[in-house]
């Protein structure tokens, strides 16, 4: 049985905003009820990159955005 993705937004768990779901978006994670990872890849890369945990990086995007 394939995963089929969703064709509408799907909600960034660390920035609250929306982004088409597509994998251009979202890494693939099998294991997903959509077939797609919960974090956007750019502020994924991010977190990676900047050794962040995933608390920080949603409070720095809180900062930003208030």
């Amino acid at each position: 049985m394939t995963k089929t993705m969703r064709h509408y937004g799907k909600v960034c768990t660390i920035s609250g905003k929306s982004f088409p779901a597509n994998e251009s978006n979202f890494y693939v994670n099998n294991n997903a009820h959509d077939g797609l990872h919960p974090y956007h890849k750019d502020f994924d890369n991010f977190r990676r990159v900047t050794g962040a945990s995933v608390e920080k990086v949603r409070e720095l995007v809180t900062l930003i955005n208030n």
